[in-house]
């Protein structure tokens, strides 16, 4: 990390030295589409294209180097970018009717990357920090997704296919890794990672499935599985090094584990 920190301010000094002003290349292809950008600061990039009707976009970019790509093909889509600090990275694509996507980016070179494919579907990135990253891909309708990120060098990957798909994440702290994986309808996943470390898997395959991952601590593990229909599995843990995995096959299976201290190991394995 401290090798990175040094190499990004070295890049820093030499674009510093070539250029200063703010780049906006905005196009809209359709009929009452509106976008607004606003730049402060130096180098920021902003690459914004509108192809349809009534599509909505904000950009804000404070700082330096901040870069935003942009796309919306369809009808009534919303894009909502805010950039405040140095170097940090989004890209949104939206292809469809009445998406919505919305970053929120406070700190240095953090990412995001969103791909929405369908309509009606909802998606937010919130990061506070540095290093961040965070991908997000819907593909269906309706499908919500969420991620917060506050700290250092998060990895934060969500994935939905199918409709009414339902994905939340919290990170809090330093190199915390979360996969929400949902293929299928109506599955809901909901995962805060509250320390540095910490990994979460998180994979529904079918219908009406939920996760619930709760880690505070350090270098704390759980994964979850399920393939089949209205599975709950729900993981609990405070401490550090714990484990915690659940492989749910069929219908309608239930798993509640709690971890209370450190270097505990769960195994939960249920079908029909």
């Amino acid at each position: 990390m401290k090798k990175l920190i040094t190499s990004a301010i070295a890049l820093i000094a030499v674009s510093f030295t070539y250029a200063q002003g703010n780049m906006d290349y905005t196009s809209q292809y359709g009929n009452l589409n509106s976008a607004v950008v606003n730049q402060t600061g130096m180098m920021n990039y902003n690459n914004l294209e509108q192809d349809g009707n009534r599509n909505d976009a904000t950009v804000d970019q404070t700082g330096a180097m901040n870069v935003n790509e942009a796309l919306s093909q369809g009808n009534r889509n919303r894009i909502d970018v805010d950039q405040v600090g140095l170097g940090n990275y989004n890209s949104t694509e939206q292809y469809g009717n009445r998406n919505r996507a919305k970053t929120d980016q406070d700190g240095w070179f953090n990412s995001v990357e969103q791909v929405q494919t369908g309509n009606r579907n909802r998606v937010t990135a919130t990061q506070d920090g540095l290093f961040n990253e965070a991908y997000q891909d819907q593909m269906g309708n309706r499908n919500r997704a969420t991620i917060t990120q506050d700290g250092v060098a998060n990895l934060s990957i969500q994935d939905q296919v199918g409709n009414r798909n339902k994905a939340t994440g919290l990170q809090v702290g330093w190199f915390n890794e979360l996969y929400q994986i949902q293929d299928g309808n109506r599955n809901s996943a909901d995962h805060t990672q509250a320390g540095d470390g910490n990994l979460a898997v998180s994979w529904q395959i079918g219908n009406d499935n939920e996760t619930i991952g709760w880690s505070q601590g350090d270098d704390n593990t759980i994964i979850q599985l399920q393939d089949g229909d209205r599975n709950f599995a729900d993981d609990y843990q405070v401490g550090n090094n714990n484990y915690a995995e659940v492989f749910q096959t069929g219908t309608d299976h239930i798993h509640v584990g709690t971890q209370i201290g450190n270097g505990n190991y769960l195994s939960t394995t249920q079908s029909n």
